[in-house]
């Protein structure tokens, strides 16, 4: 199996990027991304040269992409989404599906990261026939500022239009809060092993008075009206579809549940019409972009445990097993 060096120009995935561009002009204005920037970010392949152990301070979209070079053999399953999916077993991916996986999961992901890490794993490996499972809640969909670890990691920035980077990088984004964990642990795959949850149980905090402070942090939030537009992060999100579509993929998208206790006060907050909106939305895609759709919103969906849960929204593994293997139940196509 053909791995490139990410050291390498990756000239040969021009060939890729111009049907992808094709497609997308041919789905309309709103889906096609400039093909100059983008093109021209392929010519400087120079950029991605650079290791993680450089960027400071450190970034897990730059730890995760140290670990997909170290793998012995392109991953051909690929689990993304933000900090609620890191739990996820490529271990058990694999049991389940026989497809070798990686959690390219990071914190606060949106449609740009995805479409960035996809880039980057097919050029890796063009041969590969790369299945994905991404995790979703209605806040994706923001085009609120890029996380500054995708920006400073070029091997994920050159696959975006360099007027898009440089626009973001003037933005100001506190990096606090933003960095990986002094804690945080990671396996070879990318599951998140253990990180600020665990030490906070480590240390006696009980489930009670975490998810107590989860739900004042958040319930503001959720009524509250949606700060940024969409229309940056639609486009992205229509991209990421349609370029696993390009490679004969149907990715499947899991709506992912929150504890009965939040999602309950999220609706008395009137969440529901965020939660309404963004179903309405991924429902206007069928026929556009084929892909499997999976509402685990609430726990009686995937056999799920009010006990597995950190806070209101952060599954434990043994919830994300549960996610998986009804996933794999719900949506069999999506992994051949």
């Amino acid at each position: 199996m053909e791995l490139r060096d990410l050291r390498r120009g990756p000239l040969a995935a021009l060939v890729l990027g111009a049907a992808v561009l094709a497609a997308g002009s041919m789905a309309g204005p709103s889906a096609a991304l400039e093909a100059s920037p983008l093109a021209a970010a392929y010519a400087s392949p120079a950029a991605a040269a650079r290791l993680g152990a450089a960027v400071d301070p450190r970034y897990d979209r730059t730890y995760k992409c140290d670990l997909l070079e170290r793998l012995p053999d392109a991953p051909e399953l690929v689990i993304f989404g933000g900090s609620r999916a890191q739990r996820f077993e490529p271990s058990v991916a694999e049991r389940l599906t026989g497809l070798p996986a990686f959690n390219f999961a990071v914190q606060n992901s949106r449609p740009e990261d995805v479409y960035a890490m996809s880039r980057l794993l097919f050029w890796r490996a063009p041969s590969v026939k790369l299945r994905c499972v991404w995790a979703l809640q209605a806040t994706t969909l923001s085009d609120s500022p890029l996380h500054p670890g995708l920006l400073a990691e070029p091997r994920l920035s050159q696959f975006l239009p360099g007027y898009l980077v440089a626009a973001q990088q003037k933005v100001s984004v506190p990096t606090e809060g933003r960095e990986m964990g002094d804690y945080d642990e990671y396996s070879a795959r990318g599951q998140l092993l253990r990180n600020g949850y665990d030490q906070r149980l480590d240390r006696g905090w009980s489930f009670e008075s975490i998810l107590e402070g989860y739900l004042s942090r958040m319930v503001p939030k959720a009524a509250a009206p949606t700060a940024y537009a969409q229309t940056r992060a639609k486009t992205y999100f229509e991209r990421t579809l349609q370029l696993y579509n390009l490679h004969d993929v149907e990715p499947v998208l899991v709506i992912m549940p929150y504890h009965p206790t939040a999602l309950a006060a999220f609706r008395e907050a009137g969440w529901d019409a965020k939660e309404e909106a963004f179903k309405a939305y991924l429902a206007s895609l069928r026929g556009r972009y084929r892909f499997h759709l999976l509402d685990y919103t609430g726990l009686s969906s995937f056999h799920g445990d009010a006990d597995a849960f950190y806070d209101g929204a952060h599954v434990t593994a043994a919830n994300a097993r549960r996610i998986l293997t009804q996933a794999a139940k719900d949506a069999p196509e999506g992994f051949r």
